[in-house]
């Protein structure tokens, strides 16, 4: 598995550029799965169509014992799943490098077993 973080100031295209590299890695046969961490979803809006719920929005609503990965994870555009994590309130980003900090600790999940 490899894990890629793009992180930086808003509206330079990183939602773009990562939503085009996702769909390019499965057209080209890997199992690819994005996390957003934007408060607008716009990296998995573009692969979805539409917002989908957040793992916090998840997390708050059921607890972590009753969540199931299909309430947080969707198949979007060429089979690309899309998590959005759930950032923080508009304007105040993602505190940059937590966002990679992040990865460190995602496990694969076993949806891909």
């Amino acid at each position: 598995m490899r894990k890629f973080c793009v992180y930086g100031k808003g509206g330079i295209g990183k939602s773009t550029v990562v939503s085009n590299i996702a769909v390019a890695l499965a057209e080209d046969g890997k199992t690819v799965l994005v996390m957003g961490c934007d408060p607008k979803s716009d990296m998995t809006r573009n692969l979805i169509g539409k917002r989908i719920p957040t793992v916090l929005d998840v997390f708050r609503a059921k607890g972590p014992d009753e969540m199931k990965l299909e309430e947080v994870i969707f198949e979007g555009f060429n089979g690309v799943y899309c998590v959005e994590a759930g950032g923080p309130e508009p304007g105040v980003g993602c505190a940059g490098s937590r966002s990679g900090n992040r990865s460190r600790y995602a496990r694969p999940p076993r949806c891909f077993q």
